[in-house]
């Protein structure tokens, strides 16, 4: 069919569509059609931190192939961490240390959320990377097979860094593309 054939078939339906019968809807479906919009615009955040959570403890998994600590995948006797470590002073490393450790989970929160996912959490999102370093840190604390000394508190501060600036990197990268997100100022 030609471009012009096909363009006046769509102008033919599209009339007989104006001038059908209009469809009456029961008042129960149009009030579940408002549900599905409403909690598609609205989605309850516990959701979407347990998605963001998933999302960064995966990452996170996949980070620790990287740390000689714990003698996972790649990280078992890397020279240049070791090096690294004895270079630097304890706290810049462990800050360092817990930016790396979270900022490819939060980057990838910032990328796997949508944009009503991404305002659901936005009133929330530093107390949540607050509390998920704060949780990280114990958890490494309690697996590890070494016992972090009182300097890697700044651990903490680090995976904070790393959280924030990840995922706010991802969202300001979204929102200028008009993509998704919360305004480049926000």
């Amino acid at each position: 069919m030609s471009k012009i054939g096909s363009e006046h078939e769509m102008l033919r339906e599209f009339a007989g569509f104006i001038d059908g019968v209009p469809a009456d809807t029961s008042r129960e479906m149009d009030e579940n059609v408002l549900h599905i919009v409403a909690k598609d615009l609205q989605p309850a955040s516990w959701k979407v931190f347990g998605k963001l959570t998933v999302v960064e403890v995966a990452a996170g998994l996949v980070t620790l192939t990287l740390c000689p600590q714990f003698g996972l995948g790649f990280g078992a006797h890397n020279a240049f961490l070791h090096r690294l470590h004895a270079a630097a002073s304890p706290a810049v490393f462990y800050l360092l240390c817990g930016m790396l450790f979270v900022i490819l989970g939060a980057a990838l929160g910032g990328l796997v959320l949508t944009r009503h996912e991404i305002r659901t959490v936005a009133p929330a999102k530093n107390l949540y990377f607050a509390l998920y370093s704060v949780l990280a840190y114990v958890t490494l604390v309690a697996l590890g097979p070494e016992v972090f000394m009182a300097g890697s508190l700044t651990w903490v501060g680090g995976a904070m860094l790393g959280n924030v600036f990840g995922y706010g990197f991802v969202i300001r990268l979204r929102a200028g593309r008009g993509a998704a997100g919360e305004p480049a100022h926000g």
